[in-house]
């Protein structure tokens, strides 16, 4: 008996009263034990609730039952110290920009080449290439296109041709119809993703057909299959929209959209066909860096009228938008003047004596040699975490670990190193 009543806490008055029945079933005997249990809800108390109810030998079974259960059940929240919290960084797959899991949008008016800046995005992600200088990590890219077979076939012919080598092949199309707030539509297309993997949905307009864009409930539905989509994927879903009427006023339809974003990419077009894209949002990230960049045609041939037939590729627009300046914190600080000192020394030249990069390679030997750090290693990630870090910055650009300057001055700085890489090499100086 004492070993029952020590699995019920004598505080709930409901718990005292069914006890009582249960002991006072068993005979007056009892009575004793019960007040002496009953001591922390309050022995007077518990005396006059042992005299008022009546007997009932099944009251102790129900307590026991509840009290246990109770007893056994798994608590649902664990709070955490500072110290448990998992240390690790958020991870991305074009850095700063896009992150490995989440939901991102890339939106702007129509003409101002959301897709064609969607297909340079799924190219870096399944490479691992640079972005606009965001260094990426690659992945497998499954890009959803609703806007017209032809259309994206030509794009990413346009890609292929203009870089000179084959789309990635862990970048893969759909061109089916697709809805997002299908659940079957979302359980098939997750089947044939790769965890980990980057769903783009170009566009979220035709996937999502007959929805009223401006209605929280339509959108919710909306929100709820992109979520359902990015979490059986273990990804990165992004949606290419459309923004308002008056794109200053940001992303078309209701305002949950995007508030259950991760990122956003707002893409603009000025005057003269400039075009421009930014970081409008980021959970974790530094937001409201604008990025240049212009359309270059592609002849892609003919067709069966003999008219030509082409398609677009961006390229950055190193001058429009970005200051090339020198970062001032940090190991940054120490690996410019190395990339500089480098590129002086052992930059590579084009047949037309341009500057064109410098070598991995060689800008690490000259990070190595004037660091201060106290050993081989500390200088090894010291120098990974500065390359990486003026990368997403824009002050540099990569290629297969091929680099050089990014931003408004890069063009000034790229012609003074030219210069004196040409008189070192003719005997000269400058």
């Amino acid at each position: 008996m004492a070993k029952m009543l020590a699995a019920i806490p004598a505080k709930n008055p409901e718990d005292v009263k069914m006890v009582a029945a249960a002991l006072k079933s068993a005979g007056t005997k009892f009575e004793k034990v019960y007040l002496d249990w009953a001591q922390p809800y309050g022995r007077f108390k518990a005396k006059g609730l042992w005299a008022k109810v009546p007997a009932d030998p099944d009251a102790m079974t129900e307590v026991l039952e509840r009290h246990l259960l109770a007893s056994t059940r798994k608590a649902r929240f664990k709070p955490q110290t500072a110290a448990e919290l998992d240390p690790t960084p958020m991870q991305y797959l074009i850095k700063g920009v896009a992150p490995a899991q989440g939901l991102l949008v890339i939106y702007g008016p129509s003409g101002s080449a959301k897709s064609f800046l969607s297909i340079a995005a799924a190219a870096a992600i399944g490479e691992g290439s640079s972005f606009f200088g965001y260094a990426a990590t690659p992945a497998p890219v499954l890009y959803v296109g609703l806007e017209g077979e032809a259309g994206v076939r030509g794009r990413v012919l346009a890609w292929e041709r203009h870089h000179g080598r084959p789309m990635p092949d862990n970048v893969r199309f759909s061109l089916e119809p697709f809805q997002l707030t299908d659940a079957q539509d979302v359980a098939d297309l997750a089947e044939i993703c790769p965890p980990g993997c980057a769903v783009i949905i170009d566009t979220l307009n035709r996937a999502a057909p007959g929805l009223d864009e401006n209605s929280s409930k339509d959108m919710g539905r909306v929100i709820d299959g992109a979520k359902t989509l990015q979490r059986k994927v273990a990804g990165l879903v992004i949606l290419v929209a459309h923004s308002g009427k008056d794109s200053t006023r940001g992303l078309r339809g209701h305002s949950s959209l995007f508030a259950a974003l991760d990122a956003a990419m707002l893409v603009s077009r000025g005057d003269g066909g400039a075009r421009k894209w930014k970081l409008d949002k980021a959970k974790d990230g530094k937001d409201g860096e604008e990025h240049g960049f212009r359309l270059t045609v592609v002849e892609l041939g003919t067709d069966a009228d003999g008219d030509p037939v082409s398609s677009c590729v961006i390229e950055p627009d190193r001058g429009a938008t970005r200051q090339h300046s020198r970062p001032q914190r940090g190991n940054r600080q120490l690996a410019f003047p190395a990339l500089e000192n480098a590129a002086r020394s052992h930059g590579i030249l084009n047949d037309r004596g341009a500057f064109v990069c410098v070598t991995l390679a060689d800008w690490y030997a000259e990070f190595f040699r004037i660091s201060t750090a106290d050993n081989k290693e500390a200088k090894r990630k010291a120098f990974a975490r500065a390359r990486e870090d003026l990368a997403a910055d824009g002050h540099i650009e990569v290629d297969n670990d091929m680099y050089r300057f990014a931003g408004l001055n890069a063009s000034a700085t790229h012609a003074v190193i030219a210069s004196i890489l040409a008189g070192q090499r003719t005997g000269g100086g400058t």
